[in-house]
């Protein structure tokens, strides 16, 4: 649900007029003069279509697969961390970069805590585990293709938005497997302790049979031997 509504935010955005957008947008100038709300909504705006559509795609189907496996709020305060995290490692890393706005970071968080939930979470060799196992080496080529592009010898002048979009895609890896790692420990832990639940239950019900069927059998025995 909250990679829909993420998407969802995203496309609305998309049509604001360019005034109401500006003050969105990652700006080093405003972000200095205290607009810190651009290190969050910067990551929900976009400057072409065809970049929504692929972000926005992305975001909702990998939302779907993870809250199969964790909470709804688990996966928002992991994007509340993730999104200034990567925003301000831009402004960090890129020191000539004015103005920055995508969700290529955020879509690959998720692309990389869904994988690995398919992958770990689902029935080795199952059609979830393939899936997920398809979907990262995809996820992976599609980078390893994109740093050849921007950094092979023969192409020495690229647009600075494809070299900042790899560069989030990369924090964004990063970012997703430590927050797959903390989200998939308490998604273990859970696991876990609904198994001891009902073993303690089962027990209990066993128990109570046994005691059960040991009473009736004492009364049985009482009235033969009344008789």
């Amino acid at each position: 649900m909250i990679g829909l509504l993420f998407a969802l935010v995203c496309w609305a955005l998309f049509f604001l007029s360019s005034h109401n957008l500006s003050v969105l947008v990652l700006d080093r100038e405003t972000i200095a003069t205290g607009a810190y709300w651009q290190l969050w909504t910067a990551q929900l705006t976009h400057f072409t279509l065809s970049q929504l559509i692929i972000n926005s795609t992305i975001i909702a189907v990998m939302g779907l697969i993870i809250e199969r496996f964790v909470r709804v709020y688990q996966v928002i305060l992991s994007l509340l961390v993730a999104m200034p995290l990567m925003s301000g490692l831009v402004l960090l890393l890129m020191p000539n970069l004015t103005a920055y706005r995508g969700a290529s970071g955020v879509a690959a968080v998720l692309v990389i805590m869904a994988v690995w939930f398919l992958i770990l979470e689902t029935k080795r060799f199952s059609l979830g585990y393939w899936a997920g196992v398809a979907l990262l080496l995809l996820f992976l080529i599609k980078l390893a293709r994109e740093a050849w592009l921007l950094f092979s010898p023969s192409v020495s002048h690229q647009m600075t938005t494809m070299r900042v979009d790899w560069l989030v895609q990369c924090a964004g890896v990063l970012i997703g497997l430590v927050a797959f790692n903390a989200l998939h420990q308490i998604h273990t832990t859970k696991v876990y302790n609904e198994k001891q639940k009902r073993r303690r239950q089962a027990a209990a019900a066993a128990s109570t049979v046994s005691m059960t069927a040991a009473a009736a059998q004492r009364r049985r025995a009482g009235k033969q031997w009344q008789r």
